[in-house]
């Protein structure tokens, strides 16, 4: 691959970092000189961090067998656990979805570096996989509305898998699945999982594989073009000079969402270099200052981007040069589809809209994706400097609303399963949010209606065909004594350059909003302006508020704080909240104050009478025209009655847009409809994770 950063190189002139191969060895020699203090010679884990996993020590023998170190490679799989626990215990411990797919990589580009028990444990793995019950065929590893890096790494693992042991049965299910996605991106312009910093890569990776090395024509057919259309989506909503893949995200963790160390920017390191921020060798610099995911494991995030280095990727060339540079304003929008997310969350479109400016972007989705704990269905990214150099010059805005003593930055030590501390520690991976949220953008312009989870109440499981641990626990209403939103401002490295609140200057993050005002920043490169639109039936007017917590700067709404109570699904209801966001660059406006001068002459409605009414309407202002934006919505409802622009409904039928390109750019959207062809394995539609069990009313012969 070609490095498209005019740095490339710069960072250190010596090793040589400009193409994905030099980039990926260097990764490579650096893990495996490491892998020494973590590992000794029959493959035992030495630090008193969190022990690796089974899946951390296949993906890092993509580095030891790189590198020339089989024997120590070899002991690291012996001595891991070929089967595994998902899930609550529930899963059969010979399956690990996992596990059988990375084994039957590693097969495939380190056989002959292999002892001959390795291969054969290796190809007991991958033999598991090919299975249906449990196995890579069951009925959830389908593409359907969920979590479709799952169904990737499956569908990778029986075709090549099956090509690899002789499973012809194995690999028609594989095409199966690929005429799947294939038909859903006919039909939406992205997959389900859309945007994911954390769980794109992995769908990416799986699509690759497949193209490189499937031997069927079809299957290496299907998944290039499946594979170009993800890195066309990607690279639509990377921004160049900022260096991250803009918003919104369906999941996301901690790490992605104040763009510190993602898998996303790590894939986009390995295959274009210095263009992605950060790179990942940092990562071997005691001082890199990272946030890392799983509770700052420092040998888990280096091994699981073994994994990601080890791919054969194929960027189609309308990617390469949209990662490069970009004309602004740049606007992508796609559809997607989302399955039922449970209790409250019914399964539905959604569409995602990416906005981009030369100093900041913005980023929404319609709504949640499932039940919205991991979304980013409002995110934000801009430049804290003028010229970015570091991941220390990237800011993020987010929204999260929690309940209690939630909070972002929270520290978390890393336990065994008997509660003993491990010495790794770090911020909560995730802070979920538990809301119910609908958005409403123009250009850089965001209107989002929020709601707290009915799940609060608790559930009614007389109501649902199956009951899970998970849900049994959660049919109890949960004990509040304090319910809110935030708008989150990562602040770790620095915060915001000035504050006002309404028409007064603020001398640091702090004070009180009264209602009806809004509240602004400047933060680098980007000016902000929030407003509020939060009310209740019952709770009376909430309070909001700017506060620092942790490392985080925050706009807090507080809809209750008193004694500890529960509330009815009735209750929840009737709490509204929600936001006007306003962003701007620096260069479009000469100050803060002018550019809140000219927001404040704004207008607001906002009631609910059955249903709920938004209404905002701006007047011109410089270098921006007249806008009116509206949504209405029942109460808790995933559907819209309207949402309009300037008195026109949104379109919710789009299936891609992306500035500089048409439909034959595309892959498979111009292509003539194909049906999937008949085939329907299954005796039953039995999930063994959950014990989840479906319904079968008819199948073709």
């Amino acid at each position: 691959m070609p490095n498209l950063s005019p740095k490339a190189g710069t960072r250190n002139e010596s090793p040589d970092l400009t193409s994905f191969e030099h980039r990926a060895g260097e990764f490579f020699s650096r893990t495996a000189k490491v892998a020494t203090t973590w590992f000794d010679a029959e493959g035992q884990w030495l630090p008193l961090s969190t022990p690796a996993s089974t899946r951390d020590r296949y993906w890092l023998c993509f580095a030891l067998y790189a590198q020339g170190a089989t024997n120590l490679a070899d002991a690291v799989i012996r001595a891991g656990r070929t089967h595994g626990v998902a899930h609550g215990g529930m899963a059969d411990r010979s399956f690990d979805i996992f596990h059988t797919n990375i084994a039957c990589v590693l097969l495939i580009k380190h056989r002959s570096r292999m002892a001959p028990d390795v291969v054969e444990m290796l190809e007991q793995v991958v033999r598991k996989g090919l299975c249906f019950l449990p196995g890579n065929r069951q009925p959830d590893y389908q593409f359907h509305g969920y979590n479709d890096n799952m169904p990737a790494k499956a569908t990778m693992g029986i075709i090549l898998g099956g090509e690899m042991l002789g499973d012809h049965d194995a690999v028609e299910h594989g095409l199966w699945n690929l005429r799947s996605l294939r038909n859903m991106l006919f039909r939406r312009g992205i997959n389900s999982e859309y945007n994911s910093p954390s769980y794109t890569p992995l769908t990416i990776h799986a699509m690759a594989e497949i193209a490189h090395h499937a031997r069927n024509k079809e299957a290496r057919d299907l998944a290039l073009k499946i594979e170009h259309r993800l890195w066309l989506d990607l690279a639509a909503r990377f921004h160049p000079e900022i260096g991250i893949v803009s918003g919104p995200y369906s999941r996301a963790y901690n790490c992605d969402t104040i763009a510190h160390l993602s898998s996303v920017s790590v894939l986009i390191w390995f295959v274009l270099g210095d263009l992605s921020r950060p790179s990942i060798l940092e990562i071997f610099n005691s001082e890199h200052g990272f946030v890392l995911h799983q509770k700052g494991d420092l040998p888990h995030n280096i091994m699981n981007r073994c994994w990601t280095a080890s791919g054969n990727y194929h960027v189609p060339p309308a990617a390469l040069r949209m990662f490069a540079s970009k004309s602004y304003p740049f606007r992508a929008v796609a559809t997607a589809e989302a399955g039922d997310g449970g209790p409250d969350v019914p399964a539905g479109p959604v569409r995602i809209e990416t906005y981009l400016q030369k100093d900041y972007t913005v980023g929404t989705s319609s709504t949640h994706f499932l039940s919205g704990e991991q979304s980013m269905t409002y995110f934000a990214t801009f430049k804290r400097k003028s010229e970015v150099n570091s991941f220390r010059d990237i800011g993020t805005i987010f929204h999260k609303f929690t309940a209690n003593d939630e909070a972002p930055g929270l520290v978390q030590f890393a336990t065994d399963n008997a509660g003993n501390a491990y010495t790794n520690f770090g911020e909560q991976d995730n802070l979920d949010s538990r809301c119910h949220m609908l958005t409403l953008q123009s250009d850089s312009t965001v209107m989002l209606h929020t709601q707290p989870a009915l799940g609060f109440a608790g559930l009614d499981v007389s109501q649902l065909a199956i009951v899970l641990p998970a849900q049994a626990e959660a049919a109890k209403p949960r004990p509040i004594r304090r319910l809110n939103e935030m708008l989150v401002f990562p602040a770790h490295f620095s915060g915001a350059d000035e504050v006002r609140i309404g028409n007064r200057p603020a001398s640091s993050w702090a004070g009180e909003a009264a209602c009806g005002e809004w509240i602004g920043a400047r933060i680098g490169k980007l000016l902000v302006a929030v407003r509020p639109m939060a009310y209740t039936e019952s709770l009376g007017k909430p309070v909001v508020r700017l506060e620092k917590i942790n490392n985080y700067e925050v706009i807090r709404t507080t809809f209750y704080e008193g004694p500890e109570r529960t509330f009815t699904r009735g209750e929840l209801k009737l709490v509204f909240g929600g936001y006007v966001i306003e962003h701007a660059g620096t260069d479009e406006y000469h100050s803060l104050s002018a550019f809140m001068g000219e927001i404040s002459k704004s207008l607001f409605t906002d009631f609910h009478l059955t249903t709920r009414r938004m209404r905002y309407r701006r007047p011109k202002m410089p270098g921006r025209p007249a806008l009116e934006m509206e949504l209405s919505t029942s109460a808790s409802s995933r559907l819209l009655r309207y949402a309009v622009i300037n008195g026109r409904c949104v379109s919710q039928d789009v299936r891609v847009h992306i500035d500089g390109l048409v439909d034959k750019d595309i892959p498979i959207i111009t292509d003539p409809w194909t049906s999937t062809p008949s085939y329907f394995p299954w005796e039953e539609m039995y999930v063994p994770w959950w014990g989840l069990k479906g319904t079968i009313g008819d199948r073709e012969a």
